[in-house]
């Protein structure tokens, strides 16, 4: 992508903390307005990023669509406001680029709550509209009660107790948090569950998933002890040091010591944990219902909320979304411009 400037890889100290601040001055309350999803899935969707105007945009190619199709998130503000005027420049100023490389521009997955800003920075004139709104029911995301997802609790749910009390009854499993000592075992686990559903030929969504998986690990903390080339220590030089630890949230489930689930998310906001990733074994009656409410049981006492992302259209994921009952939505928009 030669719209935007600059990439995540090879970020230094400087840029990443600047990165960090844009998504920390603002509640963006939605799955992908996180440093670890954009780092994770920054090769995949071509991920590149720049400051016009005061405001971050953040822009990626869509690898599923036949044509290089590019897209923009909600522009982040450095201070946790939004002026319409510098706002509509800034987009402008994309738009422009975009134009002049005979590209569509869209600015996509705009947090429901912050579709008045752009309404006010393109408010049109004479009853003629400079922006449209689209809405795909697939972009949402499932937000639960984590106590409920822990408990399983109330009649909307028997079914899926009676599942987790199954695998519990007949199963002795283990579960560890996953940090830098156990990711190759972590990374084995998830390859071989992409091999099995890769039987009659590769799919490229999951190798994209497996590569996203990688790349988020490699910021997974080190409970406590980094490793020699880990950021917090300051015995090596900055060169040497890997890109530092984040604050994740994780699971690993195994029966008799091997991996047979994961669960991989970060914090949201104050109140909201987001999963980003989870993955199991389907021959274990049960197992995902465990493995959803371990890594539940392990985040802080204050995330009263869990999002578990987007269903992306796909019925199958629709069907065990809702059927674990979610709290609400938190819908996403696409914004497309009429001249």
């Amino acid at each position: 992508m030669n719209i935007l400037k600059n990439n995540f890889d090879n970020l230094t100290d400087d840029e990443a903390d600047l990165i960090k601040d844009y998504f920390a001055s603002y509640d963006y309350n939605s799955s992908g307005y996180t440093y670890l999803a954009n780092y994770a899935w920054r090769t995949g969707y071509e991920i590149y990023w720049e400051i016009i105007g005061g405001y971050m945009f953040i822009g990626a190619v869509n690898p599923f669509v036949d044509q290089r199709h590019i897209f923009f998130s909600m522009p982040l503000t450095p201070d946790g406001t939004y002026d319409p005027a510098s706002l509509r420049e800034a987009v402008l100023e994309i738009k422009t680029r975009c134009d002049e490389a005979s590209l569509d521009f869209e600015i996509s997955l705009v947090p429901w709550q912050m579709k008045h800003f752009l309404d006010e920075a393109f408010p049109g004139e004479g009853g003629r509209a400079e922006i449209l709104w689209e809405s795909d029911p697939g972009d949402a995301d499932y937000v639960y009660l984590k106590e409920k997802l822990i408990t399983l609790s109330g009649r909307a749910l028997h079914k899926k107790k009676n599942h987790m009390n199954f695998f519990k009854k007949n199963y002795s499993y283990k579960i560890e948090k996953i940090t830098k000592y156990n990711i190759d075992k972590i990374m084995d686990f998830v390859a071989e569950l992409r091999e099995a559903k890769e039987a009659d030929g590769p799919v490229r969504s999951l190798r994209l998933e497996e590569e996203a998986i990688h790349e988020y690990l490699k910021l997974v903390d080190c409970d406590g002890n980094p490793r020699p080339s880990c950021r917090k220590n300051q015995d090596v030089s900055e060169d040497e040091r890997c890109i530092g630890c984040e604050e994740t949230y994780s699971v690993a489930l195994s029966i008799d010591d091997e991996i047979v689930a994961i669960a991989l998310g970060e914090r949201l906001n104050e109140n909201t944990a987001v999963e980003h990733f989870e993955k199991a074994r389907d021959e274990y009656r049960g197992l995902y219902q465990v493995v959803c409410s371990e890594f539940c049981q392990s985040l802080p006492e204050e995330i009263v909320y869990v999002n578990r992302e987007e269903d992306m259209g796909l019925e199958n994921l629709r069907q065990a979304k809702e059927a674990l009952k979610p709290d609400h939505m938190e819908e996403k928009l696409t914004c497309r411009f009429e001249f």
